[in-house]
Parts: C-alpha cells; sequence; structure tokens
C-alpha cells in the first residue's frame, strides 16, 4: 500500500449519522486534510469497499479509515477485525470515532491505532481534526 503524506490522504469515513459526518468533514479540513474523504453510512459497503469488489473494484484503497463504532447492519469492530486479518489492509491506519466511552471503545476495537469521543459541542468538534492528524502521523501511516 503506497503511503500519502497527510493532506493527500484518501480518507474513507464509516459513519451512520448524517450530521457527524459534516463535522467530522469540517474536521479534518481544519486539521490540514486536504482530499474529499469518501462516506459510508454502514460497514457493509465498508467492507465491499475495502475487498474492492460490486461498485467498488476500481477505487483505491484509503490510507486512514474513520470508524464509528455503532452502525446498522456490520458494525465497527467488525470492520475493524477484518482490516486487521487482511495482509493487503493490516497497516491502514484506523480511527475509532464514537459517543461510545474510551474504554468501550478500547475494548470492542483494540486493535485501532487511535480512539476519540465524539464531541459535544461545535468547536471541539472541528478541532478533532488536528488530532485526526496527529494519529495519522504518530500510526507510521504517514510520511512526515
Amino acid at each position: 500500500m503506497a503511503i500519502r503524506p497527510a493532506p493527500e490522504a484518501d480518507i474513507l469515513i464509516v459513519e451512520d449519522n448524517p450530521v457527524d459526518v459534516v463535522m467530522t468533514k469540517l474536521a479534518l479540513k481544519k486539521g490540514g486534510f486536504l482530499k474529499e474523504p469518501t462516506v459510508l453510512d454502514d460497514g457493509l459497503p465498508a467492507l465491499t469497499l475495502l475487498s474492492r469488489e460490486g461498485e467498488f473494484t476500481h477505487h483505491s484503497l484509503p490510507d486512514l479509515v474513520i470508524l464509528d463504532l455503532n452502525l446498522k447492519r456490520v458494525d465497527g469492530p467488525e470492520v475493524l477485525d477484518y482490516i486487521r486479518r487482511d495482509p493487503h489492509l493490516k497497516g491502514l491506519c484506523v480511527a475509532i470515532l464514537s459517543s461510545s466511552p474510551t474504554d468501550v471503545m478500547v475494548r470492542r476495537a483494540s486493535e485501532a491505532d487511535c480512539y476519540f469521543s465524539k464531541p459535544s459541542d461545535l468547536d471541539s468538534f472541528i478541532n478533532l481534526g488536528e488530532e485526526l492528524m496527529g494519529c495519522y502521523r504518530s500510526s507510521g501511516c504517514a510520511r512526515q
């Protein structure tokens, strides 16, 4: 998997709450990520994209996955487990962004690179982009 500098990173957001998607996209821009992320509202299409099947046959793999834990059909921990078991995806950077408490996040998704609680106020959510950039850079997924 080619590693890209953070501003050029391909990002996949797997989130079923449209408001949280908008906020996450704003946070990413403020944090220095320049490319428009791909957004999927459930783990099932995320698995299809990551396996590059169906409509995603020619889609590039993401450099960073921002994953909610609680999704409709296939939840975040199942997607993370798939990523960590697949030899082609094993090194993919995964940040959990959830409203679950941190101890629940770590227990349910122990193989993630970073864990973030969804902020309850606008300013904190927007500033989350810098923390996501830090996660991406410190995880070894991005060239400095």
